[in-house]
C-alpha cells in the first residue's frame, strides 16, 4: 500500500481532516490555521484566523462551523467572516476544543483538552441544531476521536490522556447517551503511541491515529482486534478521514508538536497531510444541520 505526502505543511498539531463534497478541509491547532485541499487541482488554500481551530465540520446550508479556544463559531470561507456563537460561554470552558465531529442526525459534537495538576478539567459538549448546547462529559484531559455505530446505537470516544476507547449507548432521536463503558483499553503500549483522533468506514471498524505511534490501526468491534496497521513517516499521527470520489481515500493528519530536534531530522515529513488506499470505504459526511 503506498502512503504518499499531499501536503508538506509542518503542521505544529495537524487535525481535524474531514472531506466534503470535492475537498478535503483540515487545521493546524495552535497556529489558527484552516486548510482547504483539492485533490483534483491540487490546489491549496489556507485561511488564518486569531484563535485556535480545534477542529471544523461543514454546515449543511453552506458555509463551516469551527470550534475554537472561545467556543463555537460559524465561518464562511469565500469571505473569511466569523461569526462567534455564543454557547457554551467563553468563561465557562476549561481549556480549548481539540476534536469533534457530527453525529448522525447533524449535531456537532467537540470536546476541550483541560488538565490541571494532572486531573482533566475538560468537557464533551453536544451543539443541537437550534444551536442549543449541552455538556455530555465531563472530567476529560484531552478530548479526541468520536464516532457512531453503524445502527445509530453507540458513540464511540476517545479521552487521549485515557488512552481507551469507550463505548456509550446512544439515542439517535435525542442525541442523549448513557453510562460508558472501556471498549479498548490500552492494546498496545504506551510506548507505542496513544489513541487520538478516528473514523469509521463502511463495515463498523474504527481507524484510530496514535499520538507518538507512527502509525494509524485499523480496530474492529465486532472480532474485538486490532485488524490492520498503517505505518506513517510521522511521529505524532492525529487523525484520519476518508474522502475521494469513491470514499476509499484515507487522508491522515499528523504533528511536529513536542519533537526533538533529532526526531525532527528522523521524521522530515512530520506535520504533513498523508493519504493511502487501505482497501476500505468510509462513510458520507454528516454536515452539522443548523
Amino acid at each position: 500500500m503506498e502512503l504518499e505526502l499531499v501536503w508538506d505543511a509542518q503542521a505544529e498539531t495537524g487535525e481535524g481532516p474531514i472531506w466534503w463534497k470535492d475537498r478535503l478541509y483540515w487545521v493546524d491547532i495552535p497556529a489558527g490555521k484552516l486548510h482547504t485541499y483539492l485533490p483534483e487541482s491540487e490546489e491549496r488554500v489556507t485561511a488564518t484566523l486569531a484563535h485556535q481551530i480545534g477542529t471544523v465540520v461543514p454546515r449543511a446550508s453552506g458555509g463551516l462551523v469551527l470550534a475554537l479556544d472561545n467556543g463555537f463559531a460559524l465561518f464562511d470561507p469565500k469571505t473569511e467572516k466569523l461569526t462567534p456563537l455564543p454557547n457554551p460561554p467563553a468563561e465557562v470552558m476549561a481549556g480549548r476544543f481539540n476534536d469533534g465531529k457530527c453525529d448522525p442526525r447533524g449535531r456537532f459534537w467537540a470536546g476541550t483538552m483541560a488538565q490541571i495538576d494532572g486531573v482533566g478539567r475538560g468537557s464533551l459538549y453536544r451543539l443541537d441544531t437550534d444551536f442549543q448546547c449541552h455538556e455530555m462529559l465531563t472530567g476529560i484531559g484531552c478530548s479526541n476521536g468520536i464516532a457512531w455505530s453503524l445502527d445509530e446505537t453507540r458513540m464511540y470516544y476517545i479521552d487521549t490522556d485515557k488512552n481507551n476507547v469507550m463505548e456509550f449507548p446512544y439515542q439517535v432521536e435525542t442525541g442523549d447517551i448513557g453510562d460508558g463503558r472501556v471498549l479498548i483499553s490500552k492494546p498496545l503500549d504506551r510506548s507505542e503511541g496513544a489513541f487520538d483522533g478516528m473514523t469509521m468506514d463502511d463495515r463498523g471498524r474504527l481507524w484510530i491515529g496514535l499520538w507518538q505511534g507512527c502509525s494509524v490501526v485499523c480496530y474492529d468491534p465486532e472480532r474485538d482486534e486490532i485488524t490492520d496497521v498503517i505505518e506513517v513517516p510521522a511521529k505524532n499521527v492525529t487523525a484520519c478521514w476518508f474522502g475521494g470520489d469513491d470514499l476509499q481515500d484515507l487522508y491522515i493528519t499528523s504533528a511536529t508538536e513536542d519533537m526533538t530536534e533529532e526526531e525532527r531530522r528522523s521524521y522530515p515529513q512530520a506535520g504533513g497531510l498523508f493519504r493511502c488506499r487501505p482497501g476500505a470505504t468510509g462513510l458520507p459526511t454528516v454536515p452539522f444541520g443548523g
